[in-house]
């Protein structure tokens, strides 16, 4: 199985030259697999973490042999990891899909990597892109890291009760390590960079790479340091392996070139610098690296929503884990208005739910689509995963309670909500309402928003939707009561709060315009 991977490898112009690549071929071998299976929590899949993987649809290409990584995964403890560049203060909704197979991998007793690249972040990784990211300041670009870092932790911290909750208890076996690249990438000699990885690397490959290719010929061209970015991520990859042990990389669907280019890497260096690894049991007695630890790669597939739209986007924005940039209550009603075409495979992908259940919960849903039950099954998941149990519950029953609010209900609920100051809101057209509470981006947005007929707003004392048409501004004042609550579409709520404007400023609050309300006012 392993000679097959080896061979297919040789025949795709990989990244190390033709003389160490036919050293390796000649030297494979296959290896056996003893019957005893790696320890793990009893679940969906028998034990097969791999079978399980490709059931739930995480895979979407893998680097290597299929069967040689699914006996490898079973006869022993692997080490995996993914790398995240912190290029924002926090993860993105679509950021979660290679992070479930870590998960799931660690819930099966291997040791999971979490990689933050804090120097390749400095570089930027061209996968996938026509133009070059923006260069932000080194203060941005640490307090990015800073952020990420600890968004990366509590979400470890958040998946592992979530998996107990499930059945999955940890053991002592398992392993969970988090880690930033700047550790050695930023001691790194670049003679010696040069000497043991430069020196397999051949530039006719590189030129021929997708995204090389796609970014020179129809992008915004290459800088050297983009053009370099894989052989950083291989040299992060030959790093973990040697001191970590880490024989598997997971990425994203862009990530395929760079993952075969990082087993190149090490193929590489251990073949020409064998003393690196001495004492480690991953030689034979000829010096060659042995079959069974050969590194591979496995990519997630590019998901879209049933429509076309990019997963995680919201009307072009994204959906951040920081609850102090989507809150929970935002991302719980994203996840509420997936499609009845696209939310089983978003609960297969993102929760710990097991098929069956999920299978189950369709079927119910199928009797009575209004009720939502697989969206709200999502959305309490995933707010479960990201932000723990409790802010779960409380987020659920704050989207039920607002599907027949009370103006006393909304008084007392506590949490999520949209603070405006009465200025901003007596006497204005309903459109800029909407673009200060943020539910637009833009005053045009607000303005097209109405024209669809798409927003509701609760009026009368029973609360009742409805929709917004030609109200003046004066009906405003008489919605409000100092509480307005705004549905957009069937399932986006949000409630805003009028506060007088000296409560509004000692509170620190802001809204969009409020400055330049304030401006003009002290003015005239």
């Amino acid at each position: 199985m392993a000679g097959t991977m080896l061979g297919r490898l040789s025949q795709s112009r990989p990244y190390i030259c033709r003389q160490c690549t036919s050293q390796l071929v000649r030297s494979r071998r296959p290896f056996s697999v003893g019957s005893a299976l790696l320890q793990t929590a009893s679940h969906e899949g028998n034990g097969n973490v791999l079978e399980l993987l490709e059931s739930r649809g995480y895979i979407k290409e893998i680097a290597g042999d299929r069967d040689a990584l699914n006996q490898i995964l079973q006869k022993k403890q692997v080490g995996i990891y993914a790398g995240i560049d912190p290029t924002a203060p926090s993860l993105h909704l679509g950021h979660l899909l290679p992070l479930m197979v870590l998960f799931w991998l660690y819930n099966h007793g291997h040791h999971t990597v979490s990689l933050v690249g804090g120097a390749t972040a400095r570089v930027g990784d061209p996968s996938g892109r026509l133009t070059s990211r923006e260069k932000t300041q080194t203060s941005i670009q640490e307090a990015n890291f800073q952020a990420l870092y600890k968004e990366v932790g509590r979400l470890w911290e958040n998946a592992a009760k979530y998996g107990q909750r499930h059945g999955f208890e940890p053991k002592q076996t398992w392993r969970k390590t988090l880690l930033d690249n700047a550790e050695w990438l930023l001691k790194l000699n670049v003679v010696s960079f040069l000497q043991m990885l430069g020196t397999g690397m051949r530039i006719g490959t590189m030129l021929g790479r997708d995204t090389v290719k796609n970014k020179m010929e129809k992008g915004d061209g290459m800088s050297f340091a983009e053009f370099t970015y894989p052989l950083l991520q291989g040299w992060d990859w030959w790093h973990m392996f040697a001191n970590h042990d880490v024989q598997l990389q997971v990425g994203g669907s862009d990530q395929y070139g760079n993952i075969v280019a990082g087993m190149d890497a090490i193929k590489h260096i251990t073949l020409n610098n064998p003393e690196t690894l001495e004492g480690k049991d991953m030689l034979d007695a000829s010096g060659k690296l042995k079959d069974e630890r050969s590194p591979m790669g496995i990519t997630v597939p590019l998901l879209t929503t049933a429509s076309g739209e990019k997963f995680g986007k919201s009307a072009g924005n994204a959906i951040w884990l920081d609850k102090n940039m989507t809150s929970p209550f935002d991302l719980y009603g994203f996840l509420l208005r997936s499609s009845d075409a696209d939310v089983a495979r978003y609960l297969s992908l993102f929760t710990f739910v097991p098929l069956s259940t999920i299978k189950a919960t369709m079927a119910a849903h199928e009797e009575d689509p209004g009720k939502r039950l697989a969206q709200h099954l999502l959305a309490s998941e995933v707010l479960e995963l990201v932000h723990g149990r409790g802010e779960a519950v409380r987020t659920r029953e704050q989207h039920q309670a607002m599907r027949n609010p009370s103006i006393a209900g909304l008084r007392e609920m506590k949490g999520e909500r949209t603070v405006l100051p009465r200025s901003l809101v007596a006497g204005t057209p309903f459109a800029r309402v909407l673009w200060h509470a943020g539910i637009a981006g833009t005053k045009s947005e607000a303005a097209r928003l109405l024209k669809s007929g798409g927003v509701y707003v609760a009026s009368g004392p029973e609360q009742q939707f409805a929709q917004v048409k030609d109200q003046t501004p004066e009906d405003i004042e008489s919605f409000a009561d100092d509480v307005i609550v705004l549905r957009m579409g069937k399932w986006k709520v949000r409630i805003v709060e009028i506060v007088d404007d000296v409560v509004f400023e000692e509170e620190g609050k802001q809204a969009q315009g409020w400055e330049e309300w304030k401006e003009s006012n002290t003015r005239s």
